[in-house]
């Protein structure tokens, strides 16, 4: 991986230029297309049957999604003669497109494979799973935003946010966790995105430096069930704090960084008059806000049922410390006012 790593960089940031620099319907399949491929190769480089079962997985759902983005540009170029994302005004491609991308964000009804290939995925693919590839389907949606079918979108963004919440809450693989609270975040993300872009940005830039400081950190502790995150504490205080600084920070609990965006956000769906939508996206948190306040619990507040064996473990010579993953966590627990004052200067 280290040095495929390069390689993989330079395929992936010109693709991302791409939706930067272009809203040409064929070039950005095009890119999506690149970004699919290079993260199929980091999943499947592991050749473990789960990496490998992850894989084809991914592969297929993202087979079916390209189809789709591809059809709906055909279908208005026969209506519009043009291959313009921005022109694209007609329901009919309008909505298939919709549909394309909620399936590249694993949005409800499309979030079935969020949480299988992100089980069976190395920790760095996952983090660029969850962060990087949601970069061009966002793109996508924020140039459409404008004339896509709120109602349908609004529906989309309350049914994830409350089928990730239902399925986290006797989840036990911490892994399987992070998906549902990626379905949860991305529900918030287009929730707003036809009324401000702006806090969709800001929401994304907050959430993917806190889930990647807690993949990061998850991989450290070498945690993948709630029971090992009961001994997590004795072995690493310091990563399991920062840990649970993310977790937290995931929530949406103040005064984390993770607060700001979502009390934005419900600001801008009260100021347009979208005041049951409001209430039902918190509802909804309250389910996420569960599991997050569980895996909170069985770290910080419980101790093992079972003595060490070890005299005080926390004192033992440990791994190096990743400065990357602690420099992100502790990002993610004091940026309040630092997202806030980016917010202001967006007005």
């Amino acid at each position: 991986m280290s040095l495929s790593l390069p390689l993989i960089l330079t395929t992936m940031a010109p693709a991302t230029l791409i939706f930067l620099m272009s809203s040409h319907l064929v070039l950005m399949w095009i890119a999506l297309e690149l970004n699919t491929l290079t993260i199929l190769y980091m999943i499947a480089n592991k050749s473990h049957p789960r990496a490998i079962e992850a894989t084809i997985k991914y592969f297929l759902t993202q087979a079916l999604a390209s189809t789709l983005i591809i059809l709906s540009g055909t279908i208005n170029y026969e209506m519009t003669g043009s291959w313009e994302i921005t022109e694209m005004t007609s329901p009919t491609p309008l909505t298939m497109l919709t549909l394309a991308l909620s399936i590249k964000l694993g949005l409800v009804p499309f979030h079935f494979w969020v949480p299988e290939v992100l089980q069976g995925m190395p920790t760095l693919p996952a983090i660029f799973l969850l962060t990087w590839q949601k970069v061009g389907p966002l793109i996508m949606f924020f140039l459409i935003s404008p004339f896509i079918n709120h109602n349908l979108v609004s529906t989309m963004a309350i049914m994830s946010s409350t089928v990730a919440g239902w399925l986290g809450l006797n989840q036990t693989q911490v892994r399987k966790l992070m998906a549902m609270s990626s379905i949860a975040q991305m529900a918030w993300m287009i929730v707003v995105i036809k009324y401000a872009p702006s806090l969709t940005v800001l929401s994304f830039y907050v959430y993917s430096m806190t889930v990647s400081a807690a993949l990061l950190m998850l991989n450290k502790l070498s945690v993948t069930t709630m029971k090992s995150l009961a001994t997590s504490f004795s072995k690493n205080p310091i990563a399991t704090l920062l840990l649970m600084a993310s977790i937290l920070s995931l929530s949406g609990l103040p005064p984390l960084a993770g607060f700001t965006p979502k009390w934005l956000m419900i600001n801008q769906l009260v100021a347009e008059k979208a005041v049951w939508t409001a209430l039902l996206m918190l509802a909804s948190s309250l389910l996420t806000l569960f599991f997050y306040l569980r895996m909170w619990y069985y770290t910080i507040s419980t101790l093992p049922p079972n003595t060490s064996n070890m005299s005080r473990p926390w004192r033992k010579p440990t791994s190096k410390s990743n400065l990357t993953a602690n420099t992100l966590a502790t990002a993610a627990s004091t940026l309040l006012l630092c997202t806030t004052l980016m917010k202001a200067a967006t007005k």
